[in-house]
């Protein structure tokens, strides 16, 4: 089960979708509304978001990339920009495997610049990094 609160303008957090933490940085995508929070010295910066449902979330300066999603957008790799309040979109892509085949049954982490991608049989890890 877990835990609502409501946490200044982020709206209802039910559930932690995508959490990334660098250094003495948290950057957490929560359900139901999706905000971006950058927690930096025990400051919340609430950041609105349109991608919904991502499992992993990377960034770098002043950009951002959201991976997975609902149904079709399980592979979607969306692209945005950070201003004071909000998540420009910039772009979708979709990440695959080498080969171009979707990625199916998978872990993700983010961390720092990169999302790690661990897919069915969990022996390797491929990573994404934003920054290159």
């Amino acid at each position: 089960m877990a835990l609502r609160r409501r946490a200044g303008d982020t709206g209802w957090i039910t559930d932690c979708y995508a959490l990334n933490v660098s250094g003495a940085v948290a950057w957490a995508c929560p359900y139901t509304d999706f905000p971006l929070l950058e927690i930096r010295s025990g400051r919340v910066t609430v950041r609105t978001n349109t991608v919904q449902g991502a499992k992993a979330v990377a960034v770098h300066g002043g950009r951002v990339a959201f991976f997975g999603g609902y149904g079709e957008d399980a592979d979607r790799l969306a692209h945005g920009e950070l201003t004071g309040t909000t998540v420009e979109a910039a772009g979708v892509s979709v990440l695959t495997l080498p080969d171009g085949t979707p990625s199916g049954r998978r872990r993700t982490v983010g961390r720092g610049s990169r999302i790690y991608v661990q897919v069915e049989p969990f022996t390797e890890w491929g990573v994404y990094d934003l920054s290159g």
